[in-house]
């Protein structure tokens, strides 16, 4: 089994973007023992001659059949945008101008 030391849940961490104090340290440290000890546990199941597509549960996709409606108007549409003008919804300018590359609301 490998082995867990405070450098490798730090690293992890950092890699996570996360900032642990000692005792999460600790705590996760304890974590990560236990779920490679399970990961273990798993890798000792015989699984010879099990087929890997099999389900426990029998799935099925449910079809049904399309069936042609009216679209919604216009108004009904943008009834409850925050902002419009009909018929587009308005929305705050996300990308760059080409002159400036500044970004955000217009």
């Amino acid at each position: 089994m490998i082995e867990v030391t405070d450098e490798l849940v730090r690293h992890v961490a950092l890699l996570s973007r996360l900032a642990l104090s000692d005792e999460e340290l600790a705590g996760l440290k304890e974590h990560f023992l236990k779920v490679l000890a399970y990961v273990e546990d798993l890798q000792a199941v015989d699984t010879e001659g099990v087929d890997p597509s099999h389900f426990s549960v029998d799935t099925a996709n449910v079809f049904r059949d399309d069936v042609v409606q009216p679209s919604l108007g216009v108004p009904a549409a943008l009834a409850n945008a925050p902002q419009a003008h009909a018929p587009y919804f308005l929305v705050p300018r996300i990308v760059a101008d080409s002159d400036d590359g500044a970004g955000g609301a217009a």
